[in-house]
């Protein structure tokens, strides 16, 4: 391997009409694939009217995984990322699905937001660019989900729209059969969803129009195949498509495009988003790419400063947005971040994962203050919960919450125990210790504590001279060994010589 080869990642993207697996490496700054798969599940095909993923699809998908799975087993945890998108945001028994899906690859799945999978998909289509400088406009149709982003170098503004090629071929070109009165609606429809993003997304906002996903690509095919288009999407070639299948009489109109067996069903649908985004965001020329979201994850993943830098972007953010006191965040992290390795053996998440929560939470806790004083934790952890947040996955948002939420006064199990989240109460208790001990607001020598577990909670070891000294805080901890109790748990105070 070339000494500038950084490590083999895999990236599994569960997306609404198919799953797609990119394994590969960063090398020389650019991602050298090294295999690739796709499985046209159509995950959005089996979200029934009751919001829930039928029984049939998810043995499917499982099915799927199955196979995935056999690719993945020799690659390091680390080094795998699994992310879901609209249809595991949308459906109601995801975590029925989720959890089953766990056991079969034994990697956790982040369910993004349509935040994020905008980011990450502008990340994808910006590395496999030549130039980064220029503004582009990139549109990703997947199968529930239609993302439209904005940026450079990097997305400024991103809009996730709930049309999709699966949900709108399912709603508008029933049997597989193409109308022209089943196309009309569908355009129409697409065309009051996006109409709304003329004023961020329209031409005056980008030098140049990129899509991205399977629907865009097939679109170019069909255009090159009934004209030379020199690999670009015009809205003439789009019209000339849609003429071809109005005219046709043919019950196989879509079959005669030259589209693979898989692709015909979800065609329409996603020709119609793509119709109506040149019609209303005034687009005459598109390029096509070959990245997209599955290439952004797998850039972040390989290239670990990229994602930190994200993070650490975001975190910064919120910190400005709601005046958070940074030197009395950072004294909590400096004490957090060295109580930490103290509960490792009782943690129930993963280290790494430990101490990025944990650092979030130290610099975020008093994010609420600018809401209300009273209170303050019950208002941060609302807004961590539900803030997009790019760079955190939804995982990383709970347990950012619940942590902010569990900091002080009260201690508080979550309202409902969810896939891929379970309190980490240790967790919870080095961030208490690490707010209580700085209660004075002040830079100060921090003693020396030692924390150990015991048959029922801990034990938290102190100098006796400092604690006689600091009275405040010795009667703040007995009053921790009440709060512990509302879980089971204590905190026994001792003191060396």
């Amino acid at each position: 391997m070339n000494e500038s080869s950084g490590p083999v990642c895999a990236v599994l993207d569960l997306g609404s009409n198919s799953f797609h697996l990119l394994i590969g490496r960063l090398a020389g700054g650019r991602l050298v694939t090294l295999d690739r798969r796709k499985d046209m599940v159509r995950l959005a095909q089996g979200l029934e009217g009751d919001g829930q993923l039928s029984e049939p699809v998810m043995s499917r998908a499982l099915d799927s995984l199955a196979v995935f799975s056999q690719q993945l087993r020799n690659i390091p945890r680390a080094n795998v990322r699994v992310v879901g998108t609209n249809t595991l945001r949308a459906a109601h028994n995801a975590d029925v699905f989720l959890e089953r899906a766990e056991k079969i690859i034994g990697v956790p799945i982040d369910v993004i937001s349509g935040q994020e999978e905008g980011r990450l998909i502008f990340l994808g289509v910006a590395k496999g660019h030549a130039s980064n400088a220029i503004r582009r406009l990139v549109i990703d149709i997947g199968g529930g989900s239609t993302e439209f982003i904005v940026g450079r170098r990097k997305a400024k503004r991103v809009e996730s729209l709930f049309i999709g090629c699966v949900s709108m071929s399912e709603r508008f070109f029933p049997e597989r059969r193409f109308t022209r009165e089943g196309y009309q609606r569908a355009l129409t429809l697409a065309r009051a969803e996006i109409q709304h993003l003329a004023d961020g997304y329209g031409t005056a906002r980008w030098d140049e129009a990129v899509g991205t996903s399977g629907t865009i690509r097939y679109v170019e095919a069909v255009i090159d195949r009934l004209t030379p288009c020199d690999h670009l999407i015009t809205r003439e070639g789009i019209e000339r498509v849609v003429d071809h299948l109005k005219r046709s009489k043919k019950p196989d109109a879509l079959q005669s495009l030259g589209l693979s067996p898989e692709r015909v069903p979800v065609f329409p649908g996603g020709l119609a988003i793509l119709h109506a985004a040149f019609i209303e965001l005034g687009i005459e020329r598109m390029h096509v790419s070959d990245y997209a979201l599955k290439e952004g994850v797998l850039y972040e993943l390989a290239d670990r400063g990229e994602h930190e830098d994200t993070r650490r972007q975001t975190m910064d953010y919120l910190t400005k947005q709601f005046n958070i006191d940074r030197r009395q965040a950072a004294r909590v992290e400096r004490l957090a971040r060295s109580l930490l390795p103290q509960v490792a053996p009782q943690l129930t998440v993963e280290r790494a994962f430990a101490q990025q929560v944990l650092v979030a939470a130290a610099r975020l806790h008093e994010l609420g203050l600018a809401v209300s004083h009273s209170g303050y934790h019950k208002h941060g952890a609302y807004v961590l919960e539900h803030a997009d947040m790019p760079g955190f996955s939804r995982r990383e948002q709970m347990m950012l919450s619940f942590l902010v939420l569990n900091h002080r006064r009260k201690l508080r199990a979550p309202e409902v125990s969810s896939y891929s989240f379970r309190p980490d109460w240790a967790l919870v208790l080095v961030l208490r210790l690490a707010t209580l001990f700085n209660r004075m607001r002040i830079d100060q020598r921090m003693p020396s504590i030692r924390l150990a577990p015991m048959r029922k909670g801990w034990s938290i070891e102190l100098p006796s001279g400092w604690l006689r000294k600091h009275p405040l805080v010795e009667e703040d901890l007995r009053a921790e060994n009440e709060f512990l109790a509302a879980i089971g748990s204590g905190l026994q105070v001792k003191t060396r010589r």
